[in-house]
């Protein structure tokens, strides 16, 4: 089921998307790969973390499933997403995908919306920014 619609204005939040994070999910998207800083508490202090940190690439997979709710197949068939990760993900945070649709663009019958998107925790703080955008038809 697709949320966006081609009648959607600038400035429409998407529906978010949150996630608990925690040191097994860490571990399985990491796939139980050697010891580094996503997998083991002892590699990560050593680098100067608190405790191991989550890929980037779960938070990325957060704002994929916020934007495949809000475009639907349309999504999947041409989405494109850009993000910067700014700051690190700890087991026990609690990250929110979330989005605004920034521009709409026409294309001929259709609509792109264009997004800004981010992952920030419960105390606002950010942790990932980017765009994305898909066609509405």
């Amino acid at each position: 089921m697709r949320i966006a619609r081609k009648s959607m204005e600038v400035g429409q939040a998407l529906p978010p998307v949150q996630k608990e994070v925690t040191f097994e999910n860490i571990r399985l998207f990491s796939m139980w790969s050697n010891r580094n800083i996503h997998t083991d508490w002892e590699v990560a202090t050593k680098g100067g973390f608190p405790a191991p940190i989550a890929q980037g690439l779960m938070s990325h997979a957060y704002l994929c499933e916020m934007l495949t709710q809000f475009f639907g197949k349309n999504w999947l068939q041409g989405g494109k997403i850009e993000v910067k990760f700014i700051r690190y993900t700890l087991p026990g945070d609690v990250v929110k995908a979330m989005g605004v649709v920034r521009e709409r663009i026409e294309e001929g019958a259709a609509v792109r919306l264009n997004c800004d998107v981010w992952c920030e925790s419960l105390s606002g703080e950010k942790t990932v920014v980017g765009t994305a955008s898909a066609v509405v038809d």
